[in-house]
């Protein structure tokens, strides 16, 4: 063999190993970013997970906050939204389940910064459609992002927007 052909074959076999060392290194990058990512959204379901459950606990409607029962349903319940008393800056204030409707808010956490909002509307009971009518189905709607958690688009990246709902029944309180 000659020293010309040694070195074809070691600069081959160097071209070789970078393709593969890249190939490598490419596929480290693209699992710890879903690792990273996981973690993210597992953030993202018990952020959501909390104020569903917040909003729970609170009364169907300001007219049961003291255990009251109307005499019309559902004609009696209020409109959706917060309350004399009540601001949607402050969830503390918050005593029924649609006064989340128009709450904002970034929430902080070890893993960065989450920008949360909510939304409760009046269901029809028999399309399950949001709805203006006053009705004994409400829904509430968590929006969560997150500046790490993006998508590719035709117009660069996006932040991804991850939406939870839950369906709330004045009759299964």
């Amino acid at each position: 063999m000659t020293d010309t052909q040694e070195i074809i074959f070691t600069m081959a076999a160097m071209v070789l190993f970078s393709t593969i060392l890249l190939s490598a290194n490419r596929m480290i990058l693209r699992n710890d970013t879903m690792v990273v990512e996981g973690e993210l959204e597992y953030e993202v379901i018990a952020l959501a997970n909390n104020i569903i459950e917040e909003s729970r606990v609170t009364a169907f409607d300001e007219e049961t906050v003291t255990g009251f029962v109307p005499i019309n349903i559902p004609t009696d319940f209020t409109a959706i939204g917060v309350d004399v008393g009540e601001t949607t800056s402050d969830r503390s204030t918050f005593d029924d389940f649609d006064d989340y409707d128009g709450w904002s808010g970034t929430i902080t956490t070890e893993q960065g910064d989450y920008t949360v909002s909510s939304e409760v509307t009046y269901l029809n009971s028999s399309t399950l459609q949001p709805t203006t009518s006053k009705s004994t189905l409400k829904q509430i709607t968590v929006t969560i992002t997150n500046e790490f958690l993006t998508r590719n688009t035709a117009n660069g990246e996006t932040e991804k927007e991850y939406a939870f709902q839950f369906i709330r029944s004045y009759y299964a309180d």
